[in-house]
């Protein structure tokens, strides 16, 4: 009898630390600013990455290839297709709300240097050509959104929240990766940077 009650009192304070771990990760979460900017899709992420790429997206790495649809176009896009020029990567979904947010800081980008050879390309991560064309309609987006239906490329550049930029090199490597909504100032200044290369 004297086991049972043991093993009681041991699951009560298993549940007790429990709930006690999950208030807590809810009031740091509250409570920090730093991780309200950034969205992590727990129920359908992509497939987990083995120990072999886990260092594919550091910078100075080379940027990991794909071939992914338009969504505007239904056209194959390849990252390879831009070598030679510096590209961003974005990697979203229409119901990532800081994602909504970066959207049109993104859209000015696309804008401001349009007379350089800077190459925007949001990757939307599961979701059908309806959804991504009216979300990218809606917030009058003119740069290329492609589709990563099964989320291969996210899984290929281990893609952990939404946003998450990548900021590829006219040689084809990575100079920066930026998990988090980026505003103006910072996404000029990495901006900058990848164009001076």
């Amino acid at each position: 009898m004297s086991k049972i009650l043991a093993s009681l009192s041991h699951k009560k304070e298993l549940l007790a630390g429990t709930i006690l771990g999950l208030i807590l990760g809810i009031i740091l979460y509250i409570t920090n600013p730093a991780l309200n900017d950034i969205h992590i899709d727990l129920v359908s992420k992509p497939n987990d990455i083995s120990s072999t790429t886990t260092d594919t997206i550091l910078p100075g790495s080379i940027a990991p290839d794909f071939e992914l649809l338009d969504a505007a176009t239904k056209q194959p896009v390849t990252l390879s297709q831009f070598n030679g020029k510096p590209v961003i990567l974005n990697f979203w979904a229409t119901w990532c709300g800081p994602c909504k947010v970066e959207m049109p800081h993104l859209e000015d980008a696309h804008t401001t240097y349009s007379s350089s050879e800077l190459t925007i390309l949001a990757i939307n991560y599961g979701e059908d050509p309806t959804t991504v064309l009216s979300f990218a309609s809606s917030l009058g987006l003119t740069f290329r959104t492609l589709l990563d239906e099964t989320g291969t490329v996210q899984t290929r550049y281990q893609v952990r929240g939404y946003p998450t930029t990548v900021f590829v090199k006219t040689d084809g490597t990575i100079s920066h990766t930026h998990i988090g909504m980026m505003n103006p100032p910072m996404l000029t200044e990495q901006i900058d940077q990848l164009l001076i290369h």
